[in-house]
Order: C-alpha cells, then sequence, then structure tokens
C-alpha cells in the first residue's frame, strides 16, 4: 500500500473516473483534483502544501510547476496520449495528417518541460486508413488507462523498478519538434487553394463531433460540416 497519492484527471472522462478507482484502492492517503479546460488554474486546496509519494496525472488539462513536482517523493508521472514522436497539443492530428502507420501512448517522469522527461515505457497499435481523430483516441485511451494501471502497479511493489523502467527505455528519445495550441488552431485552417488530396487529407486529421477544420475568406470564417 502506497502512503500517499495526488492524482490529477479530467471531469467527465470515464477512463479518469477508471483509474481514480484504481489508485484510491492502491494509497493509504489519496488526494484527487480534476480538470475541465485548457489553461485552467490549480484550485486552492491546503492539501497541494503536502508532500506525497506519487504523483500522477492521466488527460490533466493542469500544467505542473518545479514547486508542486518536487512535492513527489519517487516521482511525478504523466500518461501522454501519443508517441514519443509527437509533443505537445495535438499529436493524434498530428499523426493523422502525416499518415503514420502507428499511433501510441507514452508514460514518463515529469520536468518542467512539456512531454520532456525520462521514458518508462511507450506502447503503440497500428492505424488503419478508415481511423480519423476520434476512433484513434478512443483506441488510445483504453490502451494508455492499462498501460497505467500496469506500469504503476510494477512500481508501487518496488521503488527501484523507477530505475529499470527508466534503463529499459533510455533508448527511446522524444521528438525535438513540440507543438503547441496556438500551431493547432492554425493547423485547423484549409488553405482555400488546397488540393482534393489536401483537403481530404485534413478533414480526416481535424474534423470532430466538437472540433471541425474550417476556411477563411474575406476575413471571414467558413466552418466544415459533414454531409
Amino acid at each position: 500500500m502506497i502512503n500517499s497519492i495526488l492524482y490529477f484527471g479530467r471531469k467527465n472522462c470515464e477512463y479518469s473516473d477508471n483509474l481514480k478507482t484504481f489508485l484510491s484502492k492502491k494509497s493509504k492517503k489519496f488526494y484527487y483534483i480534476e480538470s475541465k479546460k485548457m489553461y485552467e488554474k490549480l484550485p486552492n486546496k491546503n492539501f497541494l502544501k503536502k508532500n506525497f509519494t506519487y504523483i500522477i496525472c492521466f488527460r490533466s488539462f493542469y500544467i505542473l510547476r518545479k514547486k508542486l513536482i518536487n512535492k513527489a517523493s519517487i516521482a511525478t508521472i504523466n500518461f501522454h496520449p501519443g508517441p514519443p514522436e509527437y509533443r505537445g497539443a495535438g499529436c493524434v492530428n498530428y499523426a493523422l495528417y502525416n499518415n503514420s502507420k502507428f499511433y501510441g501512448v507514452t508514460s514518463f517522469i515529469i520536468n518542467e518541460k512539456i512531454d520532456n522527461g525520462k521514458i518508462l515505457d511507450v506502447k503503440k497499435f497500428k492505424l488503419t486508413k478508415k481511423d480519423n481523430v476520434e476512433s484513434t483516441l478512443n483506441k488510445a485511451y483504453k490502451i494508455m488507462l492499462e498501460q497505467a494501471k500496469t506500469t504503476l502497479t510494477f512500481l508501487f511493489k518496488d521503488q527501484n523498478n523507477l530505475k529499470k523502467l527508466i534503463k529499459i527505455n533510455k533508448q527511446i528519445k522524444w521528438s525535438k519538434k513540440i507543438k503547441n495550441v496556438e500551431d493547432l488552431n492554425n493547423f485547423y485552417e484549409i488553405k482555400i487553394n488546397s488540393t482534393k488530396k489536401e483537403l481530404i487529407k485534413k478533414i480526416r486529421a481535424t474534423n470532430t463531433k466538437s472540433f471541425k477544420p474550417y476556411i477563411k475568406l474575406h476575413s471571414k470564417k467558413f466552418i466544415y460540416q459533414d454531409n
């Protein structure tokens, strides 16, 4: 049984809730904070002043600062819904646009930089031509949940296993390229002079129920709608 865990998840996310239940049974003291949107500020919780054995992030929007990261006596770990080739925002969008044959998820030690810390585990799966943003993410979240449970169970057995995972995966490197939210917003634009092939690629890589690609014409934005 772990002494204490601080867990950051996402509101209205079945995968975050599933991992919450799992972690709460593994810890004597369990603390949970859920995020709702990008750029959300951490709530003013008294327990954030405490120290923890582990700090775990799963689909969390919060960006943790050094002071909080260092409150974990063993490790602060994030589960990233993308492979090391894709850092930052829009991993799945760029992977689909690039016609990647594989996609994946990554667990790693959090440091002060975005998607930069020592890698603990990578799980990849094959993409098909029929995959879109939503189908790919659904596959990724399921695999990431299992990755989280497997990785954390291994770590909780013996804290020395952390060094073992880092050593096993030391040859895997993060991409030097990183994308932010502004890059992703710009990526959603379809250029007026796009070829049909380019148009199909961009729609596949950006079109979801919640987010849509768009074109700009005479300072007006026109949002793509499905037939």
